[in-house]
């Protein structure tokens, strides 16, 4: 009997030599994004989702007047001038101008931006880019500016009114633009009148 058992140890031995060779271990932490973790836009190429709302009034009123008077003579020509009789000439202008501007807008977005750059202080330079197009007309929301990383919510947004040195472009093209911008004729013929 012992001679089996020995037998049946060495088989054992040889049957998990051969067929246990594919068990490897793992570690139970794993690197990477972690539950627990503040994941903050900290360097370049990380993400921040931009809630962009911003709305602008303005209005500027400007008067102006304006009022000149100037007179001049001459006495009557002597010598060669003898022919030129007493001469006299006076001008006066005046002019006065109006205006006023009157303009709101409102923009309302949400825009990815990516970290471009990690500022001395710690602030990050974003910029982000959307391109909307709708049948024949394309809509094109450009930012850039400085945020601070302690800004950023915990669901990864900041809020517009949070940035600094900020720069929002919003261009349409397409169909609809064109019928709001007067055309040649009509802009050549305001600058003649």
């Amino acid at each position: 009997m012992p001679i089996r058992n020995a037998f049946r140890g060495v088989l054992l031995g040889i049957f998990l030599f051969l067929f246990a060779g594919g068990c490897s271990a793992e570690s139970l932490w794993v690197d990477g994004p972690s539950l627990f973790e503040d994941r903050r836009p900290s360097r370049v190429g990380d993400l921040v989702t931009v809630l962009i709302s911003e709305k602008t009034d303005l209005k500027d009123e400007a008067k102006s007047g304006l009022s000149k008077q100037n007179a001049s003579s001459a006495k009557d020509g002597t010598g060669l001038l003898d022919f030129l009789k007493k001469l006299g000439f006076s001008t006066q202008s005046s002019s006065k101008g109006d205006g006023s501007l009157q303009r709101t807008s409102n923009l309302s977005s949400t825009l990815s931006c990516l970290v471009t750059e990690v500022l001395p202080s710690g602030n990050l330079r974003i910029e982000g880019v959307k391109e909307i197009q709708n049948q024949k007309e394309k809509v094109s929301l450009k930012i850039k500016a400085v945020m601070r990383p302690e800004d950023v919510g915990p669901d990864n947004t900041i809020p517009s009114g949070k940035l600094a040195e900020v720069t929002i472009t919003a261009k349409g093209v397409g169909t609809l633009s064109d019928t709001q911008n007067p055309g040649l004729l009509s802009r050549l013929f305001n600058l003649v009148f």
